[in-house]
């Protein structure tokens, strides 16, 4: 696991499908994420710029106010 502290640039290509592989797994579950400072969110976590735990705080930063 990397740290919020360390964390490195991620190649594209390997962001790419990492971003592919998260829209087909939410594809099967019937959902789809359409809120552009989502896929934002998720495009910084693909590519090593943010953890998951981050992005989580910033949505729910943006949600709830």
């Amino acid at each position: 696991m990397t740290s919020s502290a360390t964390i490195e640039r991620t190649a594209t290509a390997e962001a790419k499908e990492r971003i592919a592989l998260a829209d087909a797994a939410l594809a099967v579950a019937g959902h789809e994420v359409d809120d552009v400072a989502v896929r934002a969110l998720m495009e910084r976590v693909a590519h090593g710029e943010m953890t998951g735990d981050q992005a989580v705080a910033a949505l729910r930063r943006r949600v709830q106010g």
